[in-house]
């Protein structure tokens, strides 16, 4: 006699509700394979309130950016981002995320449209606005013959602190990003993901009220990755407000209090997790395998429909969880998001705004 093992499991947090899965099959396959969730009518893509106005740490009207060729990366984007806020950018490459985060840090001029960085205007006052944030871009030069800690102190002199205040200012990112192992070496020996966590620490010198990282954690390993996490969330503890695009779904899940996703140029959705699950009409998928071993899955809008669809079905083996953040980004965006590394996140990754889960395991039906 077989004996079922029932978990249910609501945590708010990291990622939570993810339930086990049993067999194996590449994920991607089989989310392609499932049923797409479809969005809700609506005819804002925002649902979250906007946050106050002297809570507005940017504020973006109107953003479009159009080239010599024609060619629209951002299409009237509106988005506020509130003081103390870690919102990300979710989208395909060539969404239009680098182009928006590039006028954001007045890289690149609008065609049309405002940025507003602590109320000052981004185009009028570049250098004022540039002032306030530390940027960290996709790709950037370092200077191959300095050591990392000297990259540290000169960038925080250029940054404007005194000598003692730059050695303390490079010692702390150094920790935080774990390279301190690394401080006396040069930069031209380091790796990829070793470079990678020396830009971002650049960002995070002097404390800059605003961080704007375009994929920040693209490349590193797993610990490397959860460095980065920790010192952003840090920056923002201590009073920064973040904005930064990513590919990773759990990267976004966990450290966002609200994410965008930027779809051909226009900003598709923005809100909490909740936010956007509840753009969903449906909600909760049951994942089993057929007399022939291969994977199937429904979707259903409540957990109790996915309840009764197993028991009408006698399945005996199966999983019930929430869609994942994937779900929702490619049911508004139309498209899976890929990175050169894969997408990120499984099919039962759920977020931070907490979900139960179910897996349940018998003998052979």
């Amino acid at each position: 006699m077989t004996t079922a093992a029932i978990t249910e499991e609501t945590k708010a947090g990291d990622a939570n509700g993810a339930t086990a899965r049993e067999g194996r099959g590449d994920l991607l396959d089989q989310v392609s394979a499932s049923p797409r969730p479809r969005v809700s009518a609506s005819s804002s893509p925002s649902p979250s309130s906007p946050p106050r106005a002297e809570e507005i740490a940017v504020r973006v009207v109107g953003l479009v950016k159009r080239y010599a060729d024609g060619t629209e990366a951002n299409r009237g984007i509106d988005l506020e981002v509130g003081r103390g806020e870690i919102v990300s950018i979710l989208g395909a490459n060539g969404a239009g995320k680098t182009t928006f985060l590039r006028q954001l840090t007045t890289e690149l001029r609008p065609t049309a449209g405002r940025v507003e960085v602590f109320g000052v205007d981004a185009d009028r006052e570049p250098r004022r606005a540039k002032g306030m944030m530390g940027v960290a871009p996709q790709e950037a030069g370092l200077f191959e013959s300095l050591t990392v800690r000297e990259h540290f102190e000169l960038f925080a002199r250029l940054k404007g602190l005194a000598k003692r205040e730059a050695r303390a200012a490079a010692a702390e990112v150094m920790c935080g990003l774990d390279l301190v192992r690394e401080a006396r070496r040069r930069v031209g020996a380091l790796s990829g993901g070793q470079r990678r966590r020396i830009l971002v620490g650049l960002a995070l010198l002097g404390r800059p009220p605003l961080l704007v990282l375009d994929e920040p954690t693209t490349g590193l390993d797993p610990d490397s990755r959860r460095a980065v996490w920790q010192v952003i969330r840090r920056a923002v503890a201590a009073g920064a407000t973040a904005i930064l695009s990513t590919h990773y779904m759990e990267e976004a899940e966990r450290l966002s209090d609200r994410v965008a996703v930027i779809a051909g140029g226009r900003l598709a959705a923005i809100g909490t997790l909740e936010e956007l699950f509840a753009r969903l009409d449906k909600t909760y998928r049951v994942t089993w395998r057929d007399e022939f071993g291969a994977e199937r899955s429904n979707l259903f809008g409540t957990f109790a429909e996915a309840r009764a669809f197993v028991a009408r079905e006698s399945l005996s083996e199966f999983s019930i969880a929430r869609v994942s953040l994937e779900d929702v980004y490619f049911a508004l965006a139309g498209r899976r998001l890929t990175d050169a590394g894969g997408a990120a996140g499984g099919t039962n990754v759920t977020g931070a705004a907490g979900a139960a889960g179910e897996t349940r395991k018998e003998g052979a039906r």
